[in-house]
């Protein structure tokens, strides 16, 4: 596996690849973005609480369950309170757009003819939403969200997208690279099947820690 701090740094990187494979939240895209894009759909409908943007934000950013807390604060918590934010923030329509650099790598392995892939993990309809708002499609020949595989046991580190990737552009795994941003999950099963990993040390990214 090999590392970089900016995406810049990739496309010298991909001598001899015939398929590139990209993570989307934090690898071609700011998910802080879609966090922040979130809260405040959550607060247009809670005006009630003052300043709720802001404070989901307060409590995300120091490592808490930022509804259930705001809410509990606020003395307005119920189950359905919850549910009702939940929904808001799954179902938004996210104010977020790709990384200059994510826009500019895309654009030019296209315009090489370089096949490409993306394989996101999380919730089917805020990866489509956010596939949507990024207009990522243009770019892209095939997208893979794990969760429409079967559910969540689907997701990364399960091979299965890793493999229906590798059937349907019909080159070795070994000419195949797979570029993400959090080791803990993203680069287990492209290693395992011999594929060429990419992680990019997103110093901004919600794992980067």
């Amino acid at each position: 596996m090999i590392t970089v701090n900016k995406l810049t740094e990739i496309e010298p990187l991909l001598q001899n690849v015939a398929v590139v494979i990209f993570d989307l939240d934090d690898t071609l895209y700011p998910e802080k973005e879609y966090v922040r894009s979130g809260y405040r759909a959550i607060a247009k409908q809670t005006p009630e609480i003052e300043n709720m943007s802001e404070k989901l934000w307060h409590v995300f950013e120091n490592g808490g369950a930022a509804i259930d807390d705001v809410l509990k604060n606020e003395g307005v918590f119920s189950e359905e309170k919850k549910q009702e934010c939940l929904n808001i923030y799954r179902f938004q329509v996210p104010e977020i757009s790709l990384y200059e650099d994510a826009k500019q790598l895309l654009i030019n392995l296209k315009n090489k003819g370089v096949p490409l892939g993306i394989i996101t993990d999380g919730r089917v309809e805020g990866q489509c939403a956010k596939i949507k708002a990024l207009e990522i499609e243009k770019y892209i020949d095939y997208i893979i969200i794990t969760d429409e595989l079967g559910g969540i046991s689907f997701r990364k580190p399960n091979e299965k997208a890793f493999v229906m990737m590798q059937e349907h552009f019909g080159v070795p795994f070994g000419e195949m690279v797979y570029i993400g941003d959090n080791p803990r999950k993203d680069f287990i099963a492209p290693q395992k099947l011999g594929m060429k990993s990419i992680h990019f040390a997103n110093k901004d990214g919600i794992y980067n820690k």
